[in-house]
């Protein structure tokens, strides 16, 4: 067999690492996770000696610069790719300069984000496997912990969407398609909250289906600023004004004071309103319920060509 000639080489060389728009979506995954890795150890190796010193538990004074963090080296990550690919960071999921920017924020943070919660908080009133409590804030501490809790989780719907569904999914899915990309990184959203304390199947599945509506959010409205304020709102709903576990966790300074009778599989257990079935249902009405009311104003987002 004779050896390839330096043009084959070549040829080889081009067909592995790059198709007619460039390097190929998974070698640029793998950048993009090398570098947000590398940082993370790098913040990590840095924070170190400090460690045994920070607050443990739900303390927003380390919980606040967590999720902040956590958002900017995603934002600085996908920035290079973006030089890289001489592409706009708008493309990856959150263009600053569009318009309808805080408008779709504040939809998505109560009409699927805060309400859907409340609809179904009242459905497992109605059947007598919940109840909504007594205020245990007054006066001044409303609006502080409102105010914290209102920051941190507008930050963790920032972190996790852009982190998830920003330049991950743009990427992935011009490789693999743009819903088997939601549905790959869906799966993954979901298994991340396995490690969550007080977390059940049924908890772990209406992350994932969580995961899948925002993820349509996306497709049809073009970005993800909908999609971050429907996390935002769901979670600060649960957390702080109603008080429930939100993924098996609590946390100090909530409104209400929430009370759960009746079996888990209905009102979520330790997993909260997260781990109720009704959760499931919910999800799949809004799901279509979006794809029916924004059927009209679909954009095309995202690659779908199978070049990875």
């Amino acid at each position: 067999m004779e050896p390839p000639t330096p043009g084959q080489e070549r040829d080889t060389f081009e067909f592995i690492f790059f198709n007619e728009r460039g390097l190929r979506p998974g070698w640029r995954l793998l950048i993009f996770l090398a570098i947000v890795s590398t940082i993370f150890m790098g913040i990590g190796f840095l924070l170190r000696p400090f460690a045994a010193r920070l607050p443990q538990g739900m303390v927003p004074a380390v919980l606040i610069p967590n999720e902040a963090v956590q958002f900017l080296v995603v934002v600085f990550a996908s920035w290079i790719m973006s030089r890289i690919e001489r592409r706009n960071m708008g493309e990856y999921g959150l263009p600053l300069r569009n318009s309808d920017a805080l408008s779709r924020f504040i939809r998505g943070y109560i009409f699927w984000g805060f309400l859907p919660l409340t609809l179904l908080l009242l459905s497992l009133r109605a059947l007598h496997a919940f109840d909504f409590g007594h205020l245990t804030l007054h006066n001044g501490q409303i609006f502080t912990w409102a105010g914290i809790w209102g920051v941190f989780f507008i930050l963790v719907g920032l972190a996790e969407e852009y982190s998830l569904r920003g330049y991950l999914l743009y990427t992935l899915a011009e490789g693999i398609g743009f819903w088997p990309a939601a549905i790959v990184l869906a799966a993954a959203f979901g298994l991340l909250h396995a490690f969550n304390r007080g977390e059940s199947r049924i908890g772990i599945i209406a992350a994932a289906g969580f995961a899948i509506f925002l993820a349509i959010t996306l497709r049809y409205t073009g970005n993800l600023w909908l999609a971050v304020g429907a996390h935002a709102g769901w979670d600060w709903g649960e957390s702080y004004f109603y008080g429930v576990n939100d993924s098996g966790m609590q946390v100090p300074g909530h409104l209400l004071n929430p009370q759960t009778p009746g079996p888990a599989w209905l009102n979520g257990g330790t997993v909260g309103p997260e781990g109720s079935i009704l959760v499931l249902v919910l999800l799949i009405v809004m799901s279509v319920l979006f794809a029916v009311l924004y059927k009209n104003a679909r954009k095309p987002v995202l690659v779908i060509t199978k070049n990875l």
